[in-house]
């Protein structure tokens, strides 16, 4: 992983059908998105029930130890995006995250699409991705088995949503090299 460099230094290139880097110029978008409480419930303690702003979104686009990519619609349109965190580039390992940020678009298996294209392309020369689900979103946890994720474990009572403590559903997928 030598040649990784920072999302914002190759913003735009594509990295699968239908999937290119984020950028500064879709920072207001993101930040849109992840504002949404229908969006944000389900992802880390972090970012729920967070306001994020687009200078924030800026910033995490520059980081080095990330990747975000937004997905299209049929139309071409950006749906959704998909992270790489703490990627770890002796180990090739990194953690994911999503979002559907078009809830019209719900139920297509668009997201799960974008996962396999962009896990499949494996840009950043990965061995192993790992991701996360509170228990309570079973739609993300169908999306993970769609995109071949097999579930390797659970973390009792490490996520609260809603005031309720629930599993952490734990994930891995394997990748081909790049």
């Amino acid at each position: 992983m030598a040649d990784h460099q920072p999302a914002g230094d190759l913003a735009g290139d594509p990295l699968a059908a239908g999937i290119r880097r984020a950028g500064s110029d879709d920072a207001a978008l993101i930040a849109a998105w992840l504002s949404r409480p229908a969006i944000n419930r389900y992802l880390s303690s972090n970012l729920r029930g967070a306001s994020l702003t687009p200078a924030l979104i800026r910033a995490a686009l520059r980081r080095r130890d990330q990747l975000w990519a937004l997905f299209m619609d049929d139309g071409g349109a950006p749906a959704g995006l998909i992270a790489l965190d703490q990627i770890d580039p002796v180990d090739s390992l990194a953690n994911l995250w999503y979002l559907l940020g078009t809830s019209t678009l719900a139920r297509r298996g668009l997201t799960s699409t974008a996962l396999c294209r962009l896990l499949d392309a494996n840009p950043m020369h990965l061995a192993t991705v790992t991701a996360w689900v509170g228990a309570p979103n079973e739609a993300s946890r169908r999306c993970l088995l769609r995109a071949g994720f097999r579930e390797i474990g659970r973390v009792t009572g490490a996520f609260v949503v809603d005031g309720q403590r629930h599993d952490r559903l734990l994930f891995e997928k394997p990748l081909p090299p790049a």
